[in-house]
């Protein structure tokens, strides 16, 4: 490996040698302006000896002299006439990088003229390549100038929408290889912003903001001659508002074609205001509150008044509004004409212009429901580049209020009642008549019946919409009526035009209360609809007759006693209704369990006497429940084969129905009945369970176990006579969710997971139980619940269920451990570094073996002098 690198490090440096020195500087001529800076860079390569090279800088004037300007080694080295520019800082060589300067001279003057030579002291081994570079300067006197004529500009405040136009005058001496650009900006504010330039090459560029506008003629650059360079701005826009400068530009191209900007002034031409059309647009309707009769012609004018009306269009739109305040989404659009003068009306509502300023709206034949406040709104548009159009300008006038006048129908409305009802399911009959009318020929009158509940003096009260009939006479019933009124129980009528009835064929008790009936009048418009003009509502009528309400009567009597586990429960439970018309009951046998703290549905049976197990759902005691009707008012219930399971304290919930019309039931009243009480003489021992958490907190991923302990009392320990159904579940604030459970055979049931954890559940010993939460998560954190249900097997060999009994909760909580989590990632991060450090340091010491040498040592200066050839 080491003879490689020592081969690698020979080739290398005779590749090096066999290009030789290379001293470089810009290609010449410079041409420069005299007052400004230059900089002359100079750069050497492919040389030999140390990488930080010496510099000396001589010029060559037209005279033929030669004088030394400032070296980086020798400060001796300048000539007494460059010496106080030298020492001032005015002239200097500054590096750029160990092989490379620049030459800065400020103020450049026109003596500075001639040809700068860049030399290098030689470092290298053998002579081969250049140790000098020579570049011309050409240092020209400042004859660039702009000026703003600002008698012959055409600015200051203007409209939007105006034109302007701008002039500068910009010239230069005649030099050879300089050319003269000018552009004009606008300064908004700090910013500005180039609108067109003339560049040297002769060419328009326009800037990023004003490229479509120069492209559609409407912004340009024209030469006047004389050196006078003119800006049209034609269709002024506001953001156009700012100071406009002129700047004027020379500038040289080098060898490589590209230009370069020596000298560049500008001046303020002028500031432009532009008011925007907006500002001085004026809008108004030009008549007052207007009032006329229905089948009149409106009419209202729209005035617009603003500044350089020619250059813009208008677009009118009228609306007509509920209120004065009402604006476009709540008012309803009449006619539109845009910025062409095209009419989107109707033959009853149209729009014209009379006048350059003026608009006219017509409405003929109006109605009463065009009443309301019609204002008109105004766009003004504005052109612009490529023939479109902006909106510039958009405003609403003050509304104008409408007043259409009709004469409305008068008349009366009575309500009678020639049937009233005695007694419930009796029929109902009410009239509601129209008198004293006036005014209402071509008026059709439809009617409203309503409902009142009777409330309290001090209570708000409420009305219910029976039917209807709408302005075709079609009838739409309420909906609470609607089943009623389809099925012909409540019929309603139209005798004759001005009289309507009301008949309810089986009055209910929820029938009673206050009626009245609402009179509408319709009148046709033009085009033949109805529209509704007036409402007349009758005196309420009161609709009652005398009422006691039904009630009930439920007594339990127990029929067979339960002493034993195994025995037949039997209850009878007898019914008394009073003021019930043709009842039938219905019955719900419940259990209270002895705790009291939660009661059970058993078995139901409807009216019409089907049965129905509701929350028994023991699959192997189905039928052992029996619910009988024994006559009219009177129900049994068995329960075969009672366990322990069984004791608590049941009753009947019957509810009394009654008939209505079209042979429905509806619910009358309903009681409950005394508690009979399931106990047994001897019940066996006495349960207790607790709960045992190996911790209450984990993390995230560990196993918790969780231990559920029976403990029997009045019992020996280690009987076999006892038996378990165990089930386990956790809850949260909001749910109880089920995990595991295993019955007294011994089989378990998981229930379905979501998360990644798991659960298992397993008896460790007779009477204990322990779930155990594998691989835990945040999910698995709440309160953990244990439910024991024994069985006792009795002397004769059968089992007896006991009742269930539940555990305390426990509360397991899940932590996020911050140091565990990041152990390894250190751990990890921590070797990485520790081989990156390695291989680093046996890189370096690799390349400080075996690629690097000693740097040539000795006097700089007395290396300047070329090397004697026999030193090969």
């Amino acid at each position: 490996m080491e003879h490689f690198f020592d081969s690698f490090f020979i080739l290398s440096t005779i590749f090096a040698l066999s290009l030789g020195r290379i001293v470089k500087v810009p290609a010449g001529p410079l041409i420069r302006v005299e007052g400004r800076d230059i900089v002359i860079p100079c750069n050497v390569s492919h040389f030999d000896g140390p990488p930080e090279q010496d510099f000396d800088w001589e010029l060559t004037q037209d005279s033929g002299s030669i004088m030394h300007v400032v070296s980086t080694l020798d400060s001796s080295f300048t000539d007494k006439s460059y010496e106080d520019r030298v020492n001032s800082g005015e002239i200097a060589v500054e590096r750029t990088s160990a092989s490379s300067v620049v030459l800065r001279i400020k103020h450049v003057k026109l003596t500075d003229s001639g040809k700068y030579k860049c030399l290098t002291p030689s470092t290298d081994a053998s002579i081969s390549g250049n140790y000098d570079a020579e570049v011309e300067l050409r240092v020209i006197s400042d004859s660039l100038k702009v000026a703003a004529p600002k008698s012959r500009s055409k600015a200051g405040s203007i409209t939007e929408g105006s034109s302007f136009d701008l002039r500068c005058t910009a010239s230069q001496d005649s030099v050879e290889g300089t050319h003269l650009s000018v552009t004009w900006e606008v300064r908004r504010g700090a910013t500005s912003e180039k609108i067109l330039s003339l560049n040297p090459d002769g060419g328009v560029m326009a800037g990023s903001g004003y490229s479509q506008r120069y492209q559609a003629g409407v912004v340009r650059l024209e030469l006047l001659g004389n050196g006078v360079y003119r800006l049209v701005v034609a269709h002024a826009l506001p953001t156009d508002e700012g100071t406009y400068v002129c700047v004027a530009g020379q500038w040289v191209k080098d060898k490589s074609g590209a230009w370069k900007n020596i000298l560049e002034k500008s001046t303020d031409v002028g500031e432009v205001k532009v008011t925007p059309i907006a500002s001085s647009l004026m809008v108004s309707v030009g008549e007052g509150n207007v009032t006329l009769n229905a089948d009149s012609t409106l009419e209202l004018t729209c005035t617009v008044a603003t500044a350089n009306s020619d250059a813009i269009r208008i677009e009118v739109t009228w609306y007509v509004g509920p209120t004065p305040s009402a604006d476009q989404g709540s008012s309803r659009l009449l006619v539109h004409m845009d910025r062409d003068s095209v009419v989107n009306g109707s033959d009853a509502i149209t729009v014209s212009r009379v006048s350059a300023d003026t608009t006219r709206l017509v409405f003929r034949e109006v109605e009463k429901t065009d009443t309301g406040y019609y204002f008109c709104k105004v766009v003004g548009w504005m052109p612009q580049s490529g023939r479109t159009w902006y909106k510039a300008a958009e405003k609403t006038t003050t509304s104008v209020r409408v007043t259409v006048t009709l004469l409305e129908p008068t008349y009366s409305v009575l309500l009678s009642a020639p049937t009233t009802p005695h007694f419930s399911d009796d029929p109902t009959e009410l009239e509601c008549k129209v008198t004293d009318v006036q005014n209402a020929n071509g008026t059709r009158m439809t009617v409203s019946w309503h409902y009142r509940k009777p409330t309290p003096a001090d209570l708000p009260f409420s009305d219910d919409l029976i039917a209807t009939m709408d302005q075709n006479w079609d009838l739409q019933a309420g909906e609470k009526y609607k089943e009623r009124v389809g099925k012909g129980h409540i019929v309603l009528t139209k005798l004759d035009p001005a009289v309507f009835k009301l008949q309810i064929l089986h009055t209910r008790d929820s029938d009673r209360g206050e009626y009245f009936c609402t009179v509408s009048a319709w009148a046709q418009t033009k085009d033949h609809s109805w529209v509704k003009t007036k409402d007349v509502s009758s005196r309420n009528l009161p609709v009652y007759w005398d009422q006691e309400d039904p009630s009930l009567i439920v007594v339990a009597t127990p029929l067979k006693a339960v002493f034993s586990g195994g025995d037949t429960f039997e209850m009878a439970c007898k019914v008394t209704g009073k003021k019930l018309k043709n009842p039938k009951y219905s019955v719900l046998i419940n259990v209270e369990e002895p705790s009291g703290r939660k009661i059970r549905k058993i078995m139901s049976m409807s009216q019409d006497s089907v049965t129905r197990l509701e929350e028994w759902n023991e699959k192997n005691r189905l039928d052992s429940v029996v619910l009988e009707k024994s006559s009219a008012d009177e129900f049994h219930f068995r329960m075969y084969g009672t366990q322990i399971s069984d004791a608590g304290y049941y009753y009947c919930e019957v509810t009394a129905w009654t008939p209505d019309a079209g042979n429905t039931w509806s619910e009358a009243t309903r009681d409950i009945s005394n508690k009979v009480k399931i106990d047994f003489e001897n019940t066996g021992p006495a349960f207790s369970v607790s709960l045992h958490s190996d911790r209450l907190t984990v993390y995230p991923g560990e196993t918790v176990k969780i231990e559920c302990v029976i403990t029997v009392h009045g019992a020996a320990a280690g009987t076999d006579n006892i038996s378990y159904d165990v089930k386990w579940s956790v809850s949260t604030e909001d749910k109880s969710v089920f995990l595991v459970s295993m019955d007294r055979w011994g089989l378990m049931t998981l229930a379905p997971r979501n998360g990644t954890s798991d659960c298992s559940l397993e008896r460790i010993k007779p009477r204990t139980y322990r779930l155990s939460i594998h691989n835990t998560e945040d999910t698995d954190q709440g309160n953990y619940h244990c439910s024991v249900t024994p069985w006792l097997q009795t002397s004769d060999g059968s089992w007896q269920k006991s009742l269930e009994i539940q555990s305390e909760p426990v509360l397991l909580k899940v932590d996020f451990a911050m140091l565990e989590s990041l152990k390894y990632p250190l751990l990890l991060g921590a070797a990485a570094a520790l081989c990156v450090g390695l291989l680093a340091m046996l890189i370096g010491y690799i390349g400080a073996r075996f690629c690097c040498k000693n740097a040539l040592q000795g006097d700089m200066r007395g290396n300047r002098q070329l090397v004697s050839m026999e030193m090969d």
